[in-house]
């Protein structure tokens, strides 16, 4: 079982209500500016379930306006590590992992007019400071999302699959991640989520698909806009 803590903190000069202002910050192709700031904790990980793992993830989310047709929105995932005992004798490693940027190009308009959708490549930077929180080579690959708002209600899902990309392609990891989300945001600005961050390694044959719950509210404090939350995540086992 892992707990998890989420903060997003947001710079806007958008108006509305503080439910479309509190959907937009879950809309993964937000046109505003912001930066998500994640802890999660980790208990009973590794081969002998006895390692226990401190994340702070940070993400900045820029959007960029290409043409009156096309945005382009750059999300960079930065991940602090703090770790104990993940493998046998592996003993404690502090530091930055491997760092994650995906580029999306989207339409300005909605399919059909319901269907927000963006694609692009992603990359994965061999940019951790210690061999047991990184993955020891740099990545490329291809990532998708899409999603729809209907009334108070957000959904859609975010893939992507990422190769090793030294020597041959994908010799040391070949690794698909896909995450359904399933959002409803209240009239007081509360937003429940319900998501899967499922990934499969096709170098082992393995699933991992953890399930997680969260609420955050939004608030304002002068012209920064806040969205605080928690929840938990539960880790199926690895099959």
């Amino acid at each position: 079982m892992n707990s998890i803590l989420a903060s997003a903190f947001v710079h806007s000069s958008e108006k509305g209500s503080s439910q479309s202002l509190a959907q937009e910050i879950a809309n993964p192709l937000t046109t505003m500016i912001m930066v998500p700031v994640q802890y999660e904790y980790n208990e009973n990980i590794g081969p002998d379930d006895k390692g226990t793992r401190h994340n702070v993830f940070v993400q900045p989310i820029i959007p960029f306006e290409l043409n009156d047709d096309w945005n382009l929105i750059t999300r960079t995932i930065v991940p602090f590590i703090d770790q104990q005992d993940i493998f046998p004798g592996s003993g404690t490693q502090s530091g930055m992992g491997d760092i994650t940027e995906s580029l999306f190009f989207s339409p300005t308009q909605a399919v059909d007019g319901w269907w927000i959708h963006g694609f692009g490549p992603v990359f994965q930077f061999d940019s951790a400071t210690d061999d047991y929180l990184g993955l020891d080579e740099h990545g490329i690959g291809l990532s998708y999302v899409g999603l729809t708002v209907y009334g108070p209600v957000t959904w859609g899902f975010l893939i992507n699959h990422i190769y090793s990309a030294e020597g041959s392609l994908g010799d040391t990891y070949s690794n698909t991640f896909f995450q359904p989300f399933y959002h409803y945001t209240t009239e007081w600005a509360m937003t429940f989520e319900l998501t899967s961050e499922s990934n499969y390694n096709w170098n082992e044959d393995q699933w991992s698909i953890p399930v997680t719950l969260t609420a955050s509210q939004y608030f304002e404090v002068g012209d920064q806009a806040l969205l605080l939350g928690g929840g938990f995540k539960y880790s199926t086992a690895k099959t």
